[in-house]
């Protein structure tokens, strides 16, 4: 790159701090900063992620020095095209089976996803999902719509009513139509739901109100004998769950978790201290145990705090007996995961190590990341999945934490 000055700022480079990114194209290095602190994702648009692309040629910024202010979003848009997979798979699963094996076929169609469905973040969980298409969300008042309280649906209040497990019956749930009392065919905005009529009509869709008592046939809201329509988000409601009603007994269901929809860590965030965990000696019998602190930046609405470690590495350990929860622990597969974030004064460094055990405490399978720098400023969140193991009775989670320099 020959430009003699900065394409954000129009500025030019005279004895200023650049970087050259891995595009090739050169900037201030402070007005690529300042443009990916102002692009950081949030509940209130969808996400694009449009502002962490180079300006001149719009690949993604990327240079080791960016690396604090991109990774948690190189990683939102790793979530985000997994999303997008599986929102093909079930709106074209012919065009996607075909794909599926023709890397230059998959990669145009995940393009085409990509570029026709919406994704919004959780203000609950921090999490994307699926919030309808493009066309409706760039349409004039589209953002504005359902801005606040945008939730997934495993964080609504009004999905938990109802299901029992959200997040993995997201597919059987049926709405009510926003606007009137049909089922609902559509979701736009990230939460309105829409029936097609209303859909049609949108963005002039006006509410056509509940003729109520027995002349309106669909469940309705506890203590009321009519539905609420109209644009509030208040008019939203879910009917019925199609798993929850079709399955026999809550065991029907204990099959077909899928992996990281339940967390069956006692006290995972310290809210009860230590209670759950145990250290791990060392080989001189000694120990360096986690404490418990008041969390400074929130991970999500619910949860007040969060273990910290200090300039030595603290470990502790949980043992989840799986026997207890599935019928056939050799049958599924497990997800070991936990976030965690440094302090901006104090760079720290993080690992976590799991072991599947058998009956007899012997362990079967050993899985563990590397030794990672924790972010400044941001939850990250290190995963390790487990197949099916075969004699699998229990597994073991480790985590170890430390100051990377003495305060």
């Amino acid at each position: 790159d020959n430009s003699t000055e900065c394409a954000i700022c129009f500025e030019p480079f005279d004895g200023t701090e650049t970087i050259t990114l891995t595009c090739g194209h050169r900037w201030h290095t402070a007005c690529v900063k300042q443009q990916l602190q102002s692009a950081k994702p949030n509940t209130s648009q969808r996400l694009l992620f449009s502002g962490y692309r180079c300006a001149k040629c719009k690949a993604f910024c990327d240079h080791p020095d960016l690396r604090d202010l991109t990774r948690k979003t190189d990683e939102l848009r790793e979530r985000v095209d997994a999303l997008v997979e599986e929102q093909l798979k079930a709106d074209l699963p012919a065009a996607w089976e075909s794909a599926r094996q023709d890397r230059d076929a998959k990669a145009k169609l995940l393009d085409e996803g990509r570029r026709n469905y919406a994704f919004y973040l959780c203000g609950g969980c921090d999490e994307p999902y699926f919030g309808g298409t493009v066309e409706c969300a760039d349409e004039e008042q589209g953002e504005l719509i359902a801005s606040e309280d945008r939730l997934c649906q495993a964080c609504s209040p009004r999905t938990q009513e109802i299901c029992q497990h959200p997040f993995e019956h997201g597919a059987y749930h049926v709405w009510k139509c926003r606007y009137c009392c049909n089922p609902a065919t559509f979701l736009c905005y990230g939460n309105v739901h829409f029936c097609k009529p209303c859909h049609d009509r949108n963005p002039n869709a006006q509410a056509i109100p509940c003729v109520g008592g027995a002349c309106c046939t669909f469940p309705k809201p506890k203590g009321q004998t009519t539905h609420s329509n109209g644009s509030s988000r208040e008019c939203e409601q879910l009917y019925y769950c199609a798993w929850c009603e079709s399955s026999s007994s809550r065991d029907a269901f204990a099959q077909n978790e899928s992996t990281g929809s339940r967390n069956f860590i006692v006290n995972p965030s310290g809210e009860e201290g230590t209670r759950g965990w145990r250290p791990i000696l060392d080989r001189w019998g000694q120990s360096e145990m986690w404490q418990v602190e008041n969390m400074e930046l929130r991970v999500d609405q619910h949860t007040q705090t969060n273990f910290v470690s200090s300039y030595s590495w603290a470990s502790m350990m949980q043992t989840v007996p799986l026997h207890e929860y599935v019928r056939d622990p050799s049958s599924v597969q497990i997800e070991v995961s936990a976030k965690f974030m440094g302090r901006s004064d104090c760079p720290s460094l993080f690992f976590m190590q799991a072991g599947v055990k058998d009956s007899n405490g012997r362990i079967l399978h050993r899985v563990g990341t590397s030794q990672l720098s924790a972010p400044a400023g941001f939850w990250e969140k290190a995963t390790l999945t487990i197949d099916p193991v075969i004699g699998a009775h229990e597994v073991s989670m480790i985590v170890y934490g430390k100051d990377a320099r003495f305060w």
